[in-house]
């Protein structure tokens, strides 16, 4: 018996599946009919058919879509991202993962001038769930391949494909997606690159800014999504959900590692609270991927608890800090005793950092897990700095009662050096009153200006700290007064322009 005889029978319901794709996708462009396909007759026809088994190999269905290769490499990775979400993946299947995604790519960046403009038409979800099982695919091999527990035979194959998810080939597609699409040079310039590319490019923008942020390359990530304005509501991925937590939380949590500890706070307060509402209306639980937004939100929520003890002057919502306060109660009150404890909320809030590096798979050596060493010392590094800046809200406490205070009775009460001290008293100036923080709608994410926010202020003349009285009131009552004054003195003139007969 031939092969072609004893290769299972494609439902027919299948074949129409392809052949209406395609047509949609090459010729007709509808985003109607595409997201019915997409979001509606594949996942029908996965659950009846694949629940158990592969979709059928692009081979096997090149004659419902004209051999289009273009095509069947968009197929390929649909279905490829059906098989990690739904099936039980091999070394082998994340073998042929890469090949998947490296052939889509490598096809899209070396597409003709005269066909980037109408070449495909892909829907945003589908441009954004494609780059971001992209990511979390390397992040997942980065993962596997690092883990100090494989057998001889997988080491011998990833010996031999040591190139596969290689973190600058990874880089390299994301980047030329970005420069393909014109996206840095022209924000809306979907026409002249064409649709699919444009939208590809945007979202790999997105995605960089999350691959960064899992190599621990903070500034990166912000800098990442500079060609967006990522408060803006008009924004191509305000729409997609996924998109918009995903963002939210790997941009939150880049902020908070550079210390820009309001932008963080605004970052994450802003999603946890579209959260509550999609939750609230029913909103949410319609959504593909409930479980995983309500993950985030948790690692949002315990992220704003931090900065409400190490940034006291950064007011929380009232509704949000009810909810970190039941879910890290036991934890936060434990923190507030002993600045022993972040490790814990930390550790829980945190992406699982990776690392790039391909192990030598021939050492005799004792092998060791890359990945948790990586993710170990990015933990380390940030809760030290949470720690540093924890004795700074010491330090403002006692400033606070006292209009002047010598450097050395500060030293005693913090229990440090008079000679450290000074220095502890300067990082306070800088870290918690005077911070870099973005105007919304204003320059890219990095872009900022400094800004007093602190709740009492203060200078250092020789060995004494003076409390500046002034700044020490509250800024809403001081408001009101200047506000009251200037009201009082335009009745005043009403009051004298009417005349003595009346």
């Amino acid at each position: 018996m031939s092969s072609e005889a004893a290769a299972p029978e494609i439902p027919a319901a299948v074949k129409d599946f392809v052949f209406d794709l395609h047509d949609a996708c090459r010729r007709s462009q509808r985003p109607d009919e595409m997201k019915a396909l997409y979001s509606g007759v594949f996942v029908e026809l996965s659950l009846k058919h694949y629940t158990h088994k592969p979709w059928p190999t692009a081979d096997e269905i090149s004659s419902e879509c004209e051999s289009d290769e273009l095509f069947m490499n968009f197929y390929s990775e649909l279905t490829t991202r059906h098989l990690f979400n739904n099936l039980r993946p091999t070394l082998n299947d994340k073998i042929n993962a890469w090949k998947t995604y490296s052939s889509l790519f490598d096809k899209m960046l070396t597409l003709d001038d005269s066909t980037k403009a109408d070449a495909f038409h892909v829907l945003p979800e589908w441009a954004f769930e494609l780059i971001h099982e992209y990511v979390y695919q390397f992040q997942g091999f980065c993962q596997f391949r690092t883990h100090n527990q494989r057998s001889a035979e997988e080491k011998e194959l990833l010996e031999a494909n040591k190139d596969v998810w290689d973190v600058g080939t990874v880089m390299k597609h994301l980047h030329g997606l970005i420069a393909a699409s014109g996206l840095k040079t022209d924000p809306t310039g979907a026409a002249a690159h064409g649709q699919s590319l444009y939208m590809m490019g945007y979202f790999a923008a997105l995605s960089l800014s999350r691959l960064e942020c899992l190599l621990g390359d903070f500034h990166g990530s912000l800098d990442a999504l500079s060609c967006m304005n990522i408060n803006e509501k008009s924004e191509l991925y305000w729409n997609i959900f996924a998109a918009r937590v995903s963002l939210s939380y790997h941009a939150g949590v880049s902020y908070f590692a550079l210390r820009r500890y309001r932008d963080a706070a605004k970052t994450f307060s802003d999603m946890c609270s579209a959260i509550n509402k999609g939750v609230n209306s029913g909103y949410l639980k319609r959504l593909t991927g409930y479980e995983q937004f309500m993950k985030l939100n948790d690692k949002m929520l315990a992220f704003l608890a931090i900065i409400a003890l190490i940034q006291p002057a950064i007011k929380i919502e009232d509704s949000l800090s009810k909810s970190y306060n039941q879910m890290f109660g036991d934890k936060l009150a434990k923190v507030q005793d002993n600045i022993e404890g972040f490790d814990e909320i930390f550790s829980f809030a945190c992406p699982k950092f990776v690392s790039p590096v391909v192990p030598d798979y021939k050492s005799t050596e004792e092998p060791r897990n890359l990945s948790a060493i990586a993710y170990s010392k990015q933990v380390r590094q940030c809760v030290d700095d949470i720690k540093a800046t924890s004795n700074l809200v010491r330090l403002r406490s006692y400033l606070k009662l006292y209009t002047s205070i010598d450097v050395a009775k500060l030293a005693t009460f913090c229990e440090i050096d008079e000679s450290a001290m000074a220095n502890r008293v300067l990082a306070l100036k800088k870290t918690i009153c005077a911070q870099l923080e973005h105007q919304r709608k204003q320059g890219p994410p990095l872009a900022g200006t400094v800004v007093d926010h602190g709740d009492v202020g203060f200078h250092m003349a020789g060995s004494t700290v003076n409390v500046d009285p002034v700044v020490r009131g509250s800024k809403k009552t001081h408001n009101f007064f200047l506000y009251n004054v200037s009201s009082a003195k335009e009745l005043e003139a009403d009051v004298l322009t009417i005349p003595d007969s009346i």
